[in-house]
């Protein structure tokens, strides 16, 4: 493995993941929950968004096209997902403290942190790119890299909360909501403006 594709590939997908910006996101929407339970979150999302993208870096292509999907399709649901998650943590609804039971929090997780925060379209777009510009290799090492940064950040995240005090961690996970909201309406409108162009694009060819 040569060290310029692996720079490349780890810059390239470090902007993708975002954990400096994901990192109070994360903080947003698992605020109400125990230390404990926050931290159990962070490794499970992490474990899960490693193996989406690993997924996607070995069989990302047999898989779109099996199933007939487009990027713009992850787009448009991982958004309408995010906007969900947005508009409930505005309201004060969100999914962590209608939770029960600690153990039925942590399905967060999966959804919306791992997926589609960590290892959403962007990502996943990165990998199918680096991986057939910058090798397998490359990809799967800047994947590993890039995982074990995010991991860094927000097992560190908790530390907002000494900072700020419990009304500025209010203040903060409602400016992340309405950040959440915001970025997830740029991902649906990307993805439709994506869909529309490779349909005008199948329509040209048709003609």
């Amino acid at each position: 493995m040569q060290a310029e594709p692996l720079v490349q590939a780890t810059l390239l997908l470090f902007i993708a993941v975002d954990p400096l910006g994901n990192a109070p996101l994360f903080y947003g929407i698992t605020s109400a929950l125990p230390g404990a339970t926050r931290r159990r979150i962070v490794r499970r999302s992490i474990q899960a968004a490693f193996v989406i993208l690993v997924v996607f870096a070995l069989l990302g292509d047999i898989f779109l096209k099996y199933f007939g999907l487009t990027l713009a399709d992850f787009r448009i649901a991982g958004g309408i997902i995010l906007l969900i998650y947005g508009v409930a943590g505005i309201l004060g609804f969100t999914e962590a403290t209608m939770m029960k039971k600690p153990e039925e929090a942590e399905s967060l997780a999966i959804v919306p942190l791992a997926t589609p925060l960590l290892a959403g379209p962007a990502a996943i777009a990165t990998v199918l790119y680096t991986k057939a510009t910058l090798g397998l290799a490359s990809t799967l090492a800047s994947i590993l890299i890039n995982t074990a940064i995010a991991y860094a950040m927000l097992m560190n995240s908790d530390r907002l909360m000494e900072k700020l005090g419990e009304s500025g961690a209010i203040a903060l996970s409602k400016i992340m909501a309405i950040l959440l909201a915001a970025i997830a309406v740029s991902m649906i409108r990307g993805g439709i403006e994506e869909a529309i162009q490779i349909m005008r694009q199948e329509a040209g060819k048709t003609k």
